[in-house]
Formats: C-alpha cells, structure tokens, sequence
C-alpha cells in the first residue's frame, strides 16, 4: 500500500496473450473512477487510501457468500463469516459495494429463470447482517451491472433473458456457466427506487450491448454506454456505433437513444474498449485499441474525443491498464461496454464464459 500523497499515475503491465481492459473500481481506494471530470488522471489530483478490513466473494453455491480478513495472518486467509442461501435464491452473481456500508447482491437462477437482489451490511467484525431480499428486487431474468447512486436510493441495471440451453446443467456446482443470457442481445436498463420497489425500464431495438452503467453526483442523471451487435467473420459478432449517454431518470422517455449523447466512437479500425461517463454527467474517459497501440481518451458533450495517452503495443502481445484517480466513489460495477462481460476490445463473444468481474467487494 502506497502512501497517501502518492499523486495519480497509470499502472500497465504487459501479458504474453491480449487481455481484457481493466478498469478498477474501489478496491482499497476512498474515492475512484477513471477520469474525473474529464481531466487526466494526472491532472485529477491526490488519491487517499483507505485499507480494506474484509473481501467479500461470491461462493456461487455453499457458501453462498463468504467473507474473509482483507490481511492474512502468517500466509493463512482468515474466513471470518460463511453465508449459507437464503431460501431459494440462486447463485450470487455480483456484490456492489454502496453508500454508508451497504452492500447489494444479485443472485441468479435458471429453473425457473430469475434474480433477487439482496441487501445487507457487515458489523465491525465482518459478519454479515441484516440481511434481506431489497423490495421489487426481484424479476424474471439475468441481472448484471450493478450501480447504486451516492444516495442509496436507487439501483440501475440491466437484464436479459436466460438462454434455454444453458452450457452446463442450470444446478452444476461451482460453475460460472451454469446461467448464459440469450442471443440475441438486447440493451435494456431498469432503475429500481429502494425504498417504495418501483421499477422503470428504459431499452433499445435491435441487437445491442449495454454497459459501463453509472450514476453521476446529482443521484438522478444515470450514463451508461451502448453498441450495436453485428455479425462478424467468425464465430464471434462486433460491437459498433459505440455512444455514451446520460439520462435524467426523473424525466420522460423510454428509450436507451433517447439520452443526451455525450461520446460517438470514431470511425476507423480502432476498437472501443471502454467509454465511462463521469461524475459530473457531461464528460467522462476511454479506451481505444487501435491494431499498434492503445489510446486513452476523454471526452466532453458537444467536443471532440481527446486522446491523453497511447501506449504502443507490440503484435501477439496484450496490455491491461488499471486507471486510477481521486475521483468520488462511483458505487458501479464497471464490467466494460456488455455488462455480463461478453465485450472485449470491440468483438462480441457469442459463446458466454461466465458474468463479469463483479464477484467480490471491499468493506471496510
């Protein structure tokens, strides 16, 4: 753990094979999110370290959710609570972290196809309590991309039917494949008010991606990023047309189109890999991998895409950034521009290998 006057800096690391970008959220970070307010990363300021207490996993089946020491005590991991399903509740897809140590989890099941979203906190010695089904929490399909609004009040989140046949049986232990969403791919977005269970959704004709899903500091404005899913040469479609769009959720409409544009992917061969809105609902950063390099990127409504920083990137290689900043929690599972995962560096994988990366959390 570094210091906490440590200014902002890039962390690359270079891999053997091409990998996913990763953008890390709130891991052993008091305030984070890419670029804030579309400035640099190096230009955003100090970051403040907070070291987490304990890590949340999801045990997919028994435990369903386990909680362990963040610090291990002479090489062994501490187990300090395992959490058994309640009920009938599928297996635990992802956790978010929210606001005043609240935590939110979504399990899915297959037979019959549906998630609840549970909610509870953890006590000062790392047990989970309190916890509880979140009212109108639960709906009959898949749910990924969690994002709660610094207030605590509302959930966003996508969702999409389960596939008929999924790869293993809907019960295989331990299995990331046991659920798979169906093709074609749908964008849609539901917010969820926590406190009266009312539900509103907000989709997209045609085949299409949707992710990056984040609220802005007003609690109301909610960015998200979507593609269009086209066929590609082999067994794999693409994403194109990539936007980034901020919709005022109190407001009218019902389409996924319909917010106001704040990004357009160029055109080119260069591939979006990632496109977040940012705190202040109007700008945000990015990604694009292009065929010799990445370029990171920010972006502002009504102006030009900005390139900040490439990074060349020889053939057969792969790089993935970690983008840091002291930007305001963003209390977002950011799993890239197809929530469930399926999105990397601009191909659409049609044979699913498990949801994201959203499967742990900090608490501190």
């Amino acid at each position: 753990m570094q210091p906490e006057s440590e200014p902002v800096s890039w962390r690359i690391r270079r891999w053997a094979a091409p990998v996913a970008l990763a953008v890390l959220v709130g891991a052993a970070i008091a305030g984070v999110g890419s670029a804030v307010g579309g400035k640099d990363p190096e230009a955003a300021g100090h970051l403040r370290y907070r070291m987490p207490r304990f890590m949340l996993t999801a045990g997919r089946q028994d435990p369903w959710l386990e909680v362990r020491a963040a610090r291990s005590v002479n090489g062994q991991v501490q187990v300090v609570d395992a959490v058994r399903p309640p009920g009938s509740a599928g297996a635990v897809q992802e956790i978010l972290a929210g606001p005043g140590g609240r935590f939110v989890v979504a399990a899915s099941r297959n037979d019959p196809c549906e998630t609840r979203l549970f909610q509870f906190r953890l006590t000062r010695d790392g047990h989970v309590t309190g916890l509880a089904p979140l009212r109108g929490g639960t709906t009959p399909a898949l749910v990924a991309g969690l994002a709660m609004n610094r207030h605590g009040d509302r959930l966003a989140y996508t969702t999409a039917p389960c596939a008929p046949n999924p790869p293993n049986p809907p019960n295989a232990p331990n299995s990331p494949n046991a659920l798979a969403p169906a093709s074609p791919p749908r964008a849609a977005l539901t917010v969820l008010d926590a406190g009266t269970g009312a539900r509103r959704t907000w989709s997209a004709a045609g085949p299409s991606a949707i992710g990056e899903i984040v609220w802005a500091r007003d609690g109301r404005t909610l960015g998200y990023a979507t593609g269009d899913v086209v066929p590609g040469a082999g067994q794999d479609a693409a994403v194109r047309n990539v936007t980034v769009r901020a919709t005022d959720t109190r407001a009218g409409g019902s389409g996924l189109r319909e917010g106001r544009l704040l990004f357009r992917a160029p055109g080119g061969p260069a591939a979006v890999s990632s496109a977040t809105m940012g705190p202040d609902g109007r700008s945000g950063h990015g990604t694009l991998r292009r065929p010799d390099a990445i370029a990171i990127f920010s972006f502002a409504e009504g102006e030009p895409l900005r390139v900040t920083s490439t990074i060349p990137q020889k053939p057969g290689t792969g790089v993935a950034i970690a983008l840091v900043s002291s930007g305001e929690p963003r209390y977002a599972c950011l799993n890239g521009l197809d929530a469930f995962g399926r999105a990397i560096d601009g191909e659409f994988r049609t044979t699913f290998s498990g949801f994201g990366h959203c499967d742990s959390a900090w608490g501190y």
